[in-house]
C-alpha cells in the first residue's frame, strides 16, 4: 500500500475488507505496538443480514457474573494486570526523569496496557456478537461507574461500563430500561418488592416464585422493556436453552479464553 509522501508499505490483515466493499477513505494511526492503518467501507445492507435464533432476551449486568441473561446463560469476563505489568511499573518507579531507562519504561507500560485493552474489547466483541443472534434485547441503564466504589478491581478488569455503553450503538434494536426501576427484589410473577442483601442469591416469594435473584432480576427487566405480562414472557424463551443457542453460545463465546459461560441447570442455582 502507497501513502502519499512516506512511500509504499507492507500492510497485513488486508483480508479482513469484504470484497465487495466500497473504501471510503483511511487513516495511519500510531500505537505502542506499531502503525495500524484505520480504514472506512461502505457496504450493502444485504452484507449485514443475519438470521435470529432467539426472539428477545433481557440482561442483568452484576459484578459475580459480569452478564446474566433471561434464558439462564451466565456471561463472565475479567483480564486482570498482568506480572509482567507490575514488573514494568516497578522498573519505572526506579528511573530517573528524563533518563533514557524511563522513556524506555513508559514505552513497555503503553504497549503493555495496549494488549490488556485490546483483550477486553475482543471479550466485549464476542460478547455483543453473541447477543446479535436476539431479534431485541432489553437491559437496564444501570450506573457501573458508581460500582467501582465497592467493586473497582472487578469492574475495571472487565470493562463492564464500555460493554453497556456499546449495547446502545452496537445492537439494531436495543431496549433501555431506566435505571430508577426496581428489578432485582421484584418478584417476576407478583410483582411484590423483598429486601435482599448481596449475600441472598435465590429470591423466594409467597406466591411460590423461586429463582436465583439475577435471573429472575432479567425476567423482569425483559418484561418491562416489552411491556409484556409474566404469562407471555415465560412462553417466549424462558424455561430451557434452545440446542442452536447452547452451540452458538459455545462456538461464539468459547473461543475466547478470558470469557467463562454457564448455564442454570448445570452446576449451578437453577430456577425452580
Amino acid at each position: 500500500m502507497r501513502i502519499q509522501k512516506l512511500g509504499s508499505f507492507r500492510v497485513l490483515g488486508l483480508h479482513q475488507i469484504p470484497e465487495d466493499a466500497e473504501i471510503a477513505n483511511a487513516i495511519l494511526v500510531r500505537k505502542p505496538s506499531g502503525y495500524y492503518l484505520h480504514v472506512t467501507c461502505y457496504l450493502s445492507r444485504e452484507h449485514f443480514k443475519r438470521e435470529f435464533i432467539g426472539e428477545a432476551v433481557g440482561i442483568d449486568f452484576g459484578v459475580g457474573s459480569k452478564l446474566t441473561l433471561s434464558n439462564g446463560i451466565r456471561i463472565d469476563f475479567e483480564v486482570h494486570e498482568t506480572p509482567r505489568l507490575k514488573r514494568i511499573q516497578k522498573r519505572l518507579a526506579r528511573t530517573q526523569k528524563g533518563s533514557r531507562k524511563r522513556e524506555r519504561a513508559r514505552f513497555l507500560l503503553r504497549k503493555e496496557y495496549e494488549k490488556l485493552n485490546n483483550r477486553r474489547k475482543e471479550a466485549q466483541n464476542k460478547t455483543l456478537a453473541f447477543l446479535k443472534i436476539y431479534r431485541k434485547v432489553v437491559f437496564q441503564d444501570d450506573c457501573v461507574k458508581g460500582w467501582s466504589s465497592l467493586f473497582g478491581r472487578q469492574v475495571h478488569s472487565s470493562g463492564i461500563g464500555g460493554l453497556k455503553s456499546r449495547l446502545r450503538t452496537s445492537l439494531e434494536t436495543s431496549i433501555p430500561v431506566e435505571r430508577t426501576e426496581t428489578t432485582t427484589g421484584e418478584c417476576f410473577a407478583c410483582g411484590k418488592r423483598h429486601h435482599l442483601s448481596l449475600a441472598d442469591r435465590v429470591i423466594e416469594c409467597e406466591c411460590g416464585w423461586k429463582c436465583d435473584r439475577d435471573v429472575n432480576a432479567a425476567i423482569v427487566i425483559l418484561r418491562k422493556g416489552l411491556n409484556l405480562s409474566p404469562d407471555q414472557v415465560v412462553g417466549l424463551d424462558w424455561s430451557e436453552l434452545k440446542p442452536l443457542e447452547r452451540e452458538t453460545a459455545a462456538r461464539i463465546l468459547g473461543s475466547n479464553p478470558y470469557i467463562r459461560v454457564s448455564h442454570l441447570g448445570e452446576g449451578g442455582s437453577p430456577p425452580l
